[in-house]
């Protein structure tokens, strides 16, 4: 009895220096190891993709400042990609579609480490949120229309009308670049949640995953599609997303 107990004094007196050993460089909130960070990438949402780039600047060693931007394009749930079934080299269009959407949003926001990546192999995990404007560009949607009808005697490119076109006349779609000159802003604001999991293998790499949810409110409903057998335009955005990052982190 007495050899167990002097063991477990023993243990209990090495205890404390082991661990001591194991205390993390971040368990002073008020150190900062980094200066700033530079990285962007490659984001994928339920209704587009796009890219974007980001500065963070340390303010301790677990939480950092975000600026920076993103542009993402952003579709209807009710888009559906047709084609003319009597031309098989004819381009697919989106049948209703009067609007191609992009969105540019500016963010700053915050992120915070919430598990340390110990080892070169582990990873760390931070929680990242943001918000900014939300600033809509709609640019009309122009197709390649058959005339007089089928066989087309001539093709001509014109902006989509529903009350005028319809899959029997419609060839196939337009250069994206045609009415670029013809956007619109409508403007707005968002916010972000997500989760960042960063496991580059060099103390100054990026390499990460982020995984979270993005809403974009708009003053007015956004006409990407012509409103026509029900279908209807939204105000409101709610996306999940994932995207990629690269970038390189710089030491004070």
């Amino acid at each position: 009895m007495w050899r167990l107990i002097h063991i477990l004094l023993l243990a209990g007196s090495l205890a404390p220096a082991a661990l001591a050993q194991q205390v993390s460089i971040y368990d002073d909130p008020t150190r900062t190891l980094y200066h700033s960070e530079l990285y962007g990438g490659f984001t994928a949402h339920g209704d587009g993709w796009g890219v974007f780039l980001y500065s963070g600047k340390y303010t301790t060693a677990r939480n950092r400042r975000i600026i920076g931007a993103e542009v993402v394009g952003m579709k209807h749930p009710k888009e559906v990609k047709s084609f003319n079934p009597y031309y098989e080299d004819s381009r697919g269009y989106f049948y209703g579609k009067s609007n191609s959407m992009l969105v540019v949003r500016p963010m700053f926001g915050r992120k915070s480490m919430i598990t340390e990546k110990i080892r070169s192999s582990g990873v760390e995990v931070s929680v990242v949120w943001g918000f900014g404007p939300s600033l809509g560009l709609l640019k009309p949607v122009y197709l390649q229309i058959g005339k007089p009808g089928i066989p087309y005697e001539t093709i001509v490119v014109e902006r989509y009308d529903p009350v005028v076109h319809s899959v029997n006349n419609i060839y196939g779609r337009a250069s994206w670049f045609t009415g670029v000159g013809e956007m619109k802003l409508y403007p707005g604001a968002f916010g972000r949640f997500a989760f960042n999991f960063e496991y580059a293998t060099t103390g100054t790499g990026i390499k990460g995953i982020e995984a979270g949810a993005t809403f974009d409110a708009f003053g007015k409903k956004v006409p990407i599609m012509a409103e026509v057998d029900g279908v209807e335009n939204k105000q409101f955005f709610l996306e999940f997303y994932v995207s990629l990052q690269f970038g390189k982190k710089t030491i004070r």
